[in-house]
């Protein structure tokens, strides 16, 4: 019989395991921040998946960056929103 080929979804929870032990050598405080990425990342894996990669981490990198500006531009937007006022 033939093998499958695992999900994207299946792929990207792979990888994101075995991320465990890296997180474990993190701060507290770090691991807490690590975890809201990974929360992130499974949040987007869908939209990543869309996009063609033999290597899951392209995608997974872009969604993260991705967050991080989102966030950063919702902070850019706060901070102009109370200089104007």
């Amino acid at each position: 019989m033939g093998r499958s080929v695992p999900t994207w979804r299946v792929r990207v929870d792979q990888e994101l395991q075995a991320l465990a032990p890296y997180r474990r050598l993190l701060p507290h405080d770090e691991q807490a921040v690590f975890d809201d990425l990974l929360a992130h990342l499974r949040q987007r894996r869908g939209v990543a998946g869309m996009l063609p990669a033999h290597d899951p981490w392209t995608p997974l990198l872009l969604t993260a960056l991705l967050e991080a500006w989102v966030r950063l531009r919702s902070l850019e937007d706060a901070l102009e929103g109370r200089d104007a006022a």
